[in-house]
Parts: structure tokens; C-alpha cells; sequence
């Protein structure tokens, strides 16, 4: 398959009178399957943490239920949940918003991607201060559950252990969100970048 700056430089260069409307739909064909590219990764990252989210709600009932009566455990599992809520919800609406626009939105390619690259954005935006709340928080909810259940004493009686276990938990969350962001938000927002400038360049 040809590459988008061949097709352009194609429909750019040609003289003859049916060749640019054929060019022009070969470029437009590149675009939309890149944009079909950078939905895919789009749907793969709302799968992936949509999965972890669920995990998050099952463990945190289950604990809760087997655990009932506790009052520290319950508290620590509602905390985790009520933290994630607002994740799942705008996890939601912005990726339905993305993955399937508005028609009357997105009447052209360039209005497709301008859709995608202004949704995305934002939910990027969003998480990325969600993060900044919800990394320390959800170690510091994990170290104390994992203590209970599992360290005689809990966190009262290992209070080293926990504040290291805590630091620990924190960094390797922050490394996994650093690869998660380039991976699924920082290179297709480029990505979607540099399409909108090839559009500008072809019309």
C-alpha cells in the first residue's frame, strides 16, 4: 500500500483532469484506516482498564462480604470503590463519545478526527489528575489491606514494613500509568496530530 506522502504527492502532481478526485479518495483512504488504527488502541485501552476496574469492584465486595462486621476492612474496601467511580463513569462516556460519534459531528474526516483528538485530550487530562489522587491513595488502600489480611499485627505493629510496602506499591503503579499514558494517550494524540496536519496539507 502506497504511503500517505506518496498518495499526496500523487494527487498533487498529476495534470490529468479524473486523476485528483482519485487521488483525493486514496488519501482519504489512508487517513480513515490510520484513524480506524487509532481507535483500535483506543478500545483496547478502554477494554483493558474497564477489566481492571471490575476486578477492583469484585475484590473490594468480596472482601467486604467476607469481612462484614469489620469495621477498618469495610472502610478501606468502600474507600476503593468510591475512589474508582468517577473513573469508570467518565471512562465511559468519553470513550462511547469517541468510538462511536455523532453523525452530525463528524460529516468529514477532519471533523472525525478533531472529535477523537478533542475526547481523548480531555480524558487524558482527567486522568492524569485523577492520578495524582488516586496512585497514593489506592497504595495506601492496598498496604493496609494486604497487612490485615496477611501481617500479624497489621499496619500499627509494621509500620516500617508498611510505609516501605506503600512506597513501593506507589512506584511501581506510577511506572505502569507512565507506560500506560505513552502507550495509549500520549503517541495517539501525536498520532492524531500529525493526521490532522496531513488533512490541512491535501485540502
Amino acid at each position: 500500500m502506497e504511503t500517505l506522502d506518496d498518495a499526496k504527492n500523487l494527487w498533487q502532481n498529476t495534470n490529468e483532469v479524473n486523476q485528483p478526485a482519485l487521488n483525493k479518495a486514496a488519501v482519504e483512504n489512508i487517513i480513515r484506516a490510520r484513524i480506524k488504527k487509532e481507535k483500535k488502541s483506543a478500545a483496547d485501552y478502554f477494554w483493558l482498564s474497564f477489566a481492571y476496574q471490575i476486578l477492583i469492584y469484585a475484590f473490594a465486595s468480596h472482601l467486604i462480604i467476607k469481612y462484614w462486621g469489620d469495621g477498618r476492612m469495610m472502610l478501606l474496601c468502600a474507600a476503593g470503590v468510591l475512589l474508582y467511580i468517577p473513573l469508570t463513569v467518565i471512562l465511559m462516556r468519553k470513550f462511547k463519545a469517541m468510538l462511536n460519534p455523532p453523525a452530525q459531528r463528524v460529516a468529514n474526516i477532519q471533523g472525525n478526527v478533531k472529535n477523537q483528538y478533542t475526547l481523548l485530550s480531555q480524558f487524558f487530562s482527567f486522568k492524569k489528575r485523577f492520578e495524582l489522587l488516586s496512585l497514593p491513595l489506592t497504595s495506601v488502600i492496598l498496604t493496609g489491606i494486604i497487612f490485615m489480611l496477611y501481617v500479624p499485627g497489621g499496619v500499627e505493629a509494621n509500620l516500617t514494613g508498611a510505609a516501605i510496602t506503600c512506597i513501593v506499591t506507589l512506584l511501581i503503579y506510577s511506572a505502569a500509568a507512565w507506560f500506560e499514558n505513552k502507550k495509549h494517550f500520549v503517541h495517539p494524540l501525536n498520532r492524531l496530530k500529525f493526521i490532522l496536519e496531513d488533512i490541512a496539507q491535501v485540502n
